[in-house]
């Protein structure tokens, strides 16, 4: 798998897989990661001989976003605008994810960690409703390993739009 049609090909593949929307934070299926994860590492090997290909690198950017890996996103996309500093489409994609990243290590919540919260947040709102309040997702920070950064995290949530449960799964999590 070294031509670049056959890396983009096998990254089509696991994004089709991955059930993630534009700029979502969830982590990728399981089926879809063998498919990123492939094509990140042949996207590696490619731009290691071909340097100058900036398809090869934003390619590989899209890789990491889909496996949550924004810094190397950021970087690969970088790579790739040093081919061409004026394509807009490029520099409104790295403003985007710049922003998202930001958003992300704002949040400092690991993807399990935000599928598990989305589990126990359908569990409860499916059974008890939304009362408009982050009572559930406070119980969730409380019970999880992150009760120490609850403060922190709820502040995140509400910065993201999340200012009751219900919020937090429709605004944060889908």
């Amino acid at each position: 798998m070294d031509s670049l049609l056959e890396l983009k090909d096998e990254l089509i593949k696991g994004q089709k897989l991955a059930m993630q929307g534009s700029y979502q934070r969830r982590a990728p299926s399981k089926k879809a990661i063998p498919h990123l994860l492939a094509a990140r590492k042949g996207l590696k090997e490619y731009v290691k001989q071909y340097s100058n290909d900036a398809l090869a690198w934003q390619l590989l950017s899209q890789a990491e976003e889909y496996l949550l890996n924004y810094d190397a996103a950021l970087t690969a996309l970088q790579n790739a605008l040093s081919f061409d500093k004026k394509d807009k489409k490029l520099l409104k994609r790295l403003a985007l994810l710049k922003e998202y990243a930001s958003k992300w290590q704002e949040l400092d919540m690991t993807p399990e960690q935000l599928q598990s919260l989305e589990i126990y947040l359908q569990e409860k709102l499916g059974i008890y409703g939304c009362d408009h309040t982050l009572v559930y997702t406070r119980e969730w920070l409380d019970i999880s390993t992150l009760h120490s950064k609850k403060s922190k995290i709820v502040k995140a949530l509400q910065n993201q739009g999340g200012f009751c449960d219900c919020e937090v799964l429709m605004n944060i999590i889908d």
